[in-house]
């Protein structure tokens, strides 16, 4: 029995280009989301665990995957801030945590 040898074809993929920026235009109802996921759908097990992987975030330690992947979201959610801040796209409000109340000065 003699072996066949199958011709494997490429296949063209789109990448990103390396050392490039993208520019885009985000509404902030789509940022509104990575913050709610952020709080909600990422498996802090109480309210310790959550500020032990924020203390890790602080100090740069991404050595386990969980610390790794909220620093992803965190560093994508700066990066959103800061430039909704340079573009004039924020504002302050006063915030009453006892009511959840807030309002515009």
């Amino acid at each position: 029995m003699s072996e066949e040898t199958k011709e494997v074809k490429p296949i063209i993929l789109e990448v990103y280009k390396e050392n490039t920026t993208i520019t885009i235009d985000l509404p902030v109802a789509y940022v509104t989301r990575f913050n709610q996921m952020l709080l909600e759908f990422i498996p802090f097990k109480d309210q310790d665990h959550f500020n032990e992987v924020m203390k890790r975030v602080q100090e740069g330690d991404q050595s386990e995957p969980f610390s790794y992947n909220v620093t992803t979201l965190l560093s994508f959610l700066n990066l959103v801030e800061d430039s909704a801040r340079k573009q004039g796209h924020l504002k302050n409000v006063e915030f009453n945590p006892e009511t959840k109340e807030q309002k515009d000065i």
